[in-house]
């Protein structure tokens, strides 16, 4: 098996094959180490390596797998890719900011404990924009990280490395965080599979954990991949009141969608859509259909209201956390950093209680929806064709529609709004401008293995990664 096999092979093929023996964590970590010192100065989705102690691990592990398979965890010897803002003990925590460029975290994150204690190897820390504040990843730290698939958009944000890495090949699994649409974004944007569980799921360290809209969630480049690091990840731990105390377990194999009412709409708020959103977003429903889905499209009568409702309240909390930062280090701060937390001067206890009864008023029509179907697709972003460099503030116009870079191009805040209903977003296919697409299916409140087994059905007339045209070009 080539190289490049190696990077793109799916975690549970991966393990399939540790365990029968035909390759070595070792093998499949070397082929990554390579691909990424070959792509890495034009993706830039690594903020620091740790080669050579992932090959010790490796190493062991393959000695595991040798000699006593039963001992095995169950992420033995992957590769987990490390959002630059989750603490692992011993390593950089710099949250993308000049700030924090020195900041060595002094114990592991509860998900990084768990990700450890299965097995995982974590062989690198990936790229996040300041303060995980903005749609484009990019620092004065670290740079700028470009789409794998096009090196003039972006992978999105703020789990922008992680998903590149992934569309890249050199990570295996990949950690983000999901505040407004962090990691399902960067999913779509990349051609990969992110997870924004029901707030809870999964725990988180404080003060963060405490805010509902925020979320930890897995990337992969699979749907079942995302299914089993989702599985280590979630749980009650007693670090976080908010953690649930009941484990979901997500099936690893899935019914079709035969018989299964799906809802869908393209309009989340929106108003306007990119000819290539909507067409692969039709095109994907079609293909659930073909497998004997019941489409049935819904009108929420949602407006642009929701949005910026997800904004005031980001504004009014996270908005008090940047500005701290400003006051204090006015000359290493972000651009964008200075944008957010100047704009959240404007934010009030008034608009936070009206984003909440916007909330409430939301559920009002979608509940009933998720209650009736399975669950419910509808697109990612209104254009996927961010650069890799593009501003808070820049306009795009889409069908005579100006629309700015931060709330107004984005349908992701909505759920987030709406954190206890799941959202998984998945590849669709690829656009004429080489850009891959994304649909996210949302499902009924706690209710996680509903929106993998559509995915699932999904994946398998969508495949991704599996041969050479349908990986990036790089």
């Amino acid at each position: 098996m080539s190289n490049l096999e190696l990077c793109y092979l799916p975690a549970t093929r991966q393990i399939e094959m540790f365990r029968a023996h035909d390759i070595s964590p070792l093998e499949v970590l070397d082929a990554q180490i390579a691909r990424a010192e070959a792509i890495e100065p034009q993706v830039n989705a690594f903020t620091e390596t740790f080669f050579d102690q992932a090959r010790d691990q490796a190493r062991i592990a393959e000695q595991t797998y040798m000699t006593r398979p039963d001992e095995a965890r169950p992420l033995e010897g992957l590769t987990v890719g490390i959002k630059d803002e989750m603490d692992v003990e011993g390593q950089h925590n710099t949250i993308g900011s000049l700030i924090y460029k020195d900041n060595i975290a002094t114990a592991d994150h509860p998900v990084a404990a768990r990700l450890r204690a299965a097995g995982a190897i974590f062989h690198a820390r990936t790229t996040t924009p300041e303060f995980c504040c903005a749609w484009v990843t990019d620092s004065r730290l670290h740079g700028t990280t470009t789409n794998p698939w096009h090196k003039d958009y972006t992978c999105s944000a703020s789990s922008g490395g992680s998903a590149a890495s992934l569309a890249a090949g050199t990570s295996s699994l990949a950690t983000g965080s999901d505040i407004g649409g962090s990691i399902r974004g960067p999913a779509a944007a990349c051609g990969v599979v992110g997870y924004k569980p029901p707030y809870g799921r999964i725990p988180d360290s404080p003060p963060f954990n405490l805010d509902t809209y925020n979320t930890v969630g897995p990337l992969a480049r699979t749907v079942a991949d995302c299914a089993l690091m989702q599985n280590i990840m979630s749980g009650f731990h007693p670090s976080d009141i908010a953690s649930l105390r009941d484990k979901m377990v997500i099936p690893m194999q899935h019914d079709g969608v035969k018989g299964l009412k799906i809802a869908y709409t393209m309009d989340v708020g929106n108003e306007v859509l990119a000819d290539d959103v909507r067409h692969h977003t039709m095109a994907a429903l079609d293909r659930l259909a073909d497998q004997g889905a019941i489409l049935q499209e819904v009108d929420l009568g949602w407006t642009r209201e929701t949005t910026y409702a997800a904004r005031d309240h980001l504004d009014f909390l996270f908005g008090f956390y940047l500005r701290h930062e400003c006051e204090a280090h006015p000359d290493l701060v972000c651009d964008y950093t200075k944008f957010l937390a100047e704009r959240s001067k404007t934010a009030t206890p008034e608009k936070v209680f009206h984003a909440m009864e916007m909330a409430a008023k939301m559920y009002g029509s979608i509940g009933p929806v998720l209650e009736d179907a399975h669950a419910m697709i509808c697109p990612v972003m209104i254009t996927h064709e961010l650069r890799a460099d593009q501003a808070l503030w820049d306009t795009m116009t889409v069908h005579g529609r100006v629309v700015d870079s931060d709330y107004e191009f984005s349908l992701l805040p909505q759920f987030n709004m709406l954190n206890r209903l799941p959202a998984l977003a998945v590849p669709t296919g690829i656009a004429a401008s080489g850009l891959p697409m994304g649909v996210q299916i949302v499902g009924r409140s706690y209710d996680d293995p509903r929106v993998f087994r559509v995915a699932a059905a999904l994946e398998q007339t969508t495949p991704f990664y599996d041969c050479t045209a349908r990986r990036p070009q790089l």
